[in-house]
């Protein structure tokens, strides 16, 4: 069995409704809110819909706001 996994604020989590991957912005009223990587426009999502990012995705999303020149 998995382990179970909790979306926190600051963190990338993946929209299951879609498989988009964004980062949590806040989490009120049983809502989490996720924004793209890069930026973009926010998304409303409810906690029991996202999923744990993979090693893979989290590395993509990490080139996507990573600045050219910063490595």
């Amino acid at each position: 069995m998995s382990e179970k996994w909790t979306p926190t604020r600051g963190s990338y989590a993946v929209d299951t409704a879609d498989n988009r991957i964004g980062e949590v912005r806040r989490l009120f009223k049983g809502s989490a809110y996720l924004v793209p990587p890069g930026g973009g426009v926010e998304w409303a999502v409810q906690p029991e819909a996202l999923r744990r990012p993979t090693t893979a995705e989290v590395e993509r999303a990490r080139v996507w706001t990573t600045p050219v020149g910063s490595r």
